[in-house]
């Protein structure tokens, strides 16, 4: 008889390594706030080196990478495009709404992915009576939808129809690294078209917390001044 239980219920389950809890205890600690924690920055040279960016910054958790981006990206009263089941859409509580003033305009993608044509066939057309378009965001890999990997020439096409009507275009890549396993695609490739995107730490690593966003030096500039006003600086 098999005692015990199995845990599927998420891969954010998964724990520290006692290696891993060796290498907390001996890390090198600093201010984070100014700047002056070598680990994080450390951390976010390999995460800006990974991803093909200029800058990134730590973050507690995955769903502020996202608020931020946004807040970054949006003023009050622009749009958002992306899928029906994506998770600024349905699990970060009106975040959109409640922090940037953006309205979400989500699309009935194929199992969470949704093609270059599908998008420029759902944007609105610019008048003074519809939201300015300004954001669209993709999610690598689609997690309620199945966990559904956006192909590389997909992600491009949205680029190209995104590019074409002035739209910044973010990824939530909370398992971005899943989707690099699963396909061979180098994580910078999937990122190569994006203005920014972000890795979570908690997706079956066994980190605590923290996510890191990654995108220009202006904006990682502007995402730190967020961080300070939502409380997400550490000491």
């Amino acid at each position: 008889m098999i005692e015990g239980r199995i845990n599927l219920y998420s891969d954010t389950q998964t724990r520290p390594s006692l290696a891993m809890r060796e290498a907390m205890l001996a890390a090198p600690v600093g201010d984070e706030q100014k700047g002056m924690d070598p680990s994080v920055n450390q951390l976010c040279a390999l995460v800006t080196d990974l991803l093909g960016k200029e800058a990134a910054i730590f973050l507690p958790s995955g769903t502020m990478c996202n608020e931020i981006a946004i807040l970054v990206h949006c003023e009050r009263g622009d749009g958002i495009y992306c899928d029906q089941k994506a998770h600024i859409y349905i699990s970060e509580a009106g975040g959109p709404a409640a922090l940037a003033g953006a309205s979400v305009h989500p699309l009935t993608g194929e199992r969470g992915v949704f093609t270059g044509a599908e998008l420029n066939e759902a944007i609105l057309a610019r008048s003074r009576y519809t939201p300015r378009a300004r954001l669209v965001s993709i999610e690598q890999t689609a997690n309620f939808s199945g966990g559904t990997v956006w192909p590389l020439a997909t992600i491009r096409g949205v680029a190209e129809t995104a590019r074409a009507n002035k739209l910044a275009l973010h990824m939530d890549g909370a398992r971005l690294m899943n989707a690099v396993v699963a396909s061979g695609v180098l994580a910078r490739e999937f990122c190569a078209d994006l203005d920014s995107v972000w890795v979570d730490l908690t997706k079956g690593l066994g980190c605590p917390f923290g996510g890191v966003l990654a995108g220009s030096a202006d904006f990682i500039d502007r995402a730190w001044g967020w961080k300070h006003r939502l409380g997400g600086a550490m000491r």
